[in-house]
């Protein structure tokens, strides 16, 4: 019986229930062996994907949401999980890890990741919009110091109400420095940004070219401004002021020294070319460097290009000598401006009449300083267009008419605004020959022939024109053209070499231009010079 109840129990189970319950009691949880141990471990410590550094698992199936823009991005498919579509949504971000200063609350180092996204660029300024920044009160000072610079504002302004209120607002976390710790933070980021420089040059093995000028403050004081210009491995043009110091004298010498000095201690060597005002004693100077950097072997062909005249100082010095005759248009225009701009109620009146004349213009009247050629082209253009304007205050003030007939004899008449206008027509020619020439964060070497020989035809077209005023100031204007750029001997060549090198013009163009703007024979010397010294440089 014990038999037979034990065989019927043991075909029970084996029919009815599972094959654990047919085993013995030792034997009903089998052991896993040491190998399926270790696999089931390996799968525990298996490092997850990257995605999962930026995602949370969701609710919703098969998504999973985004720490830092909240998107909801697939992570399954058919095939089963996948974190591809997550790590396509990284890739549009751009991942810096910072080092934050020691936690207050923890008393250690954090570094946090911060997440650009290179899209969302609208309307703000800047290449990158973060997502989450996290606060770092190093680099929150360096900014404000970099700010303070930028901006040119005074130390002072961390200490003013609204900056502590907008940062208070802003960032809380913020300590806001002292104006004294402003201001040596400022010294620090110059030391800083210097001994970069300095390391720069010292490694570069291109040439550089400089410009340098002096001038006399209204405290009687000399000032002298060293600039260097230079082309990057990238082919980027770069301007650097490397020196801004007082000076004893503008004498030659003393010029001289103080960049020899300069470039000593930044450890520039290879210098191509020295752009100075036409000043006698910026000839002393460039004599006395050419000598020193010879002696250092360093220049190209004995510094035979080491002196460039700057053009737009000798545009300037053309112009100036074209406008010193005088002009009785010009004189009852400025006197008109004058009369205008000499109290609010005769310029508000003057406003009205151009309100009355429908004469929509954003020129405002401004009155030019003698001194300055380029004040003069902007108070004629203004006025020019202002025309109507002054024409109805004519018939409107009593006072204006009887104020400039004591100055000048009379208001502008129909000649005298039609001078005017052509002569700012003159000028605009001059004034854009200026700014293009004297562009510092573009090259300017190849346009510059094009520039100098455009306000020579300019010249000599002035001289046929009918108008005996015009006339002699093309006169005037033509012996200064003369004296800089009329005598080739006195002309650095590289403004020719420039233009021959640049793809649009070459040496057809250059040969074409100065044929026909020197006679023959001088024409024909000058280019066997540009030849001769393109010859010897390549």
């Amino acid at each position: 019986m014990d038999s037979t109840d034990g065989a019927s129990k043991s075909t029970a189970n084996c029919g009815t229930g599972t094959w654990e319950e047919s085993l013995p009691e030792s034997e009903e949880q089998p052991q896993q062996t040491e190998s399926s141990a270790n696999v089931e471990e390996s799968k525990k410590r298996a490092n997850p994907s990257k995605a999962w550094n930026h995602f949370v698992k969701t609710n919703v199936k098969d998504k999973a949401k985004c720490c830092h823009c909240s998107a909801m991005i697939t992570c399954r498919t058919k095939d089963g999980p996948t974190t591809s579509a997550m790590l396509g949504h990284i890739k549009t971000w751009k991942l810096i890890i910072l080092e934050e200063d020691e936690d207050e609350n923890e008393g250690k180092k954090l570094k946090q990741s911060t997440l650009f996204h290179r899209k969302c660029t609208d309307g703000v300024i800047g290449s990158e919009v973060p997502s989450f920044m996290p606060f770092s009160q190093p680099a929150t000072r360096k900014g404000l110091v970099e700010m303070i610079i930028m901006d040119k504002l005074p130390f002072r302004f961390v200490e003013h109400r609204g900056f502590i209120r907008f940062m208070s607002i802003a960032q809380p976390r913020f300590a806001i420095p002292c104006r004294q710790t402003v201001a040596k933070d400022c010294l620090e980021l110059y030391e800083d940004e210097r001994s970069k420089l300095r390391k720069f040059f010292r490694n570069y093995n291109g040439s550089i070219s400089l410009t340098t000028d002096c001038w006399t403050s209204i405290q009687n004081m000399s000032y002298m401004c060293l600039t260097a210009h230079y082309v990057d491995e990238n082919w980027k043009l770069h301007k650097r002021i490397i020196n801004f110091c007082i000076v004893d004298n503008h004498a030659g010498e003393t010029i001289g020294k103080m960049v020899e000095k300069c470039l000593v201690f930044w450890g520039i060597r290879r210098v191509f070319t020295i752009t100075v005002d036409n000043a006698s004693s910026n000839d002393l100077a460039i004599r006395y460097l050419k000598r020193k950097l010879t002696s250092w072997g360093t220049t190209i062909l004995d510094g035979e290009f080491l002196h460039m005249r700057c053009g737009a100082h000798i545009l300037g010095l053309i112009v100036r000598d074209g406008l010193q005759e005088k002009n009785a248009s010009i004189l009852k225009v400025r006197s008109a401006v004058r009369y205008v701009r000499s109290s609010p109620s005769r310029l508000k009146r003057f406003n009205e009449c151009l309100e009355i004349q429908k004469v929509e213009s954003k020129a405002g009247l401004c009155l030019d300083v003698e001194t300055r050629w380029n004040s003069t082209f902007m108070m004629l253009q203004a006025t020019v267009t202002l025309k109507k304007g002054f024409d109805m205050l004519e018939m409107e003030d009593e006072k204006y008419v009887s104020e400039l007939t004591k100055i000048c004899e009379g208001v502008p008449s129909e000649s005298d605004w039609s001078t005017a206008s052509s002569l700012s027509n003159i000028l605009q020619y001059f004034y854009d020959a200026t700014v293009n020439i004297s562009g510092s964060k573009y090259v300017t070497g190849n346009t510059y022939m094009k520039e100098i020989f455009g306000v020579g035809w300019m010249i000599v077209k002035m001289t046929t024109m009918e108008d005996t005023h015009k006339k002699a100031m093309a006169e005037k204007m033509k012996l200064k053209f003369h004296k800089y750029w009329g005598n080739f001997d006195n002309t650095n060549l590289m403004i020719y070499i420039a233009a021959v090198l640049d793809p649009r013009y070459k040496m057809r163009w250059v040969k074409w231009m100065i044929e026909g703007t020197y006679p023959s024979y001088e024409a024909k010397c000058l280019i066997a010079k540009i030849t001769d010294a393109l010859d010897r440089l390549f």
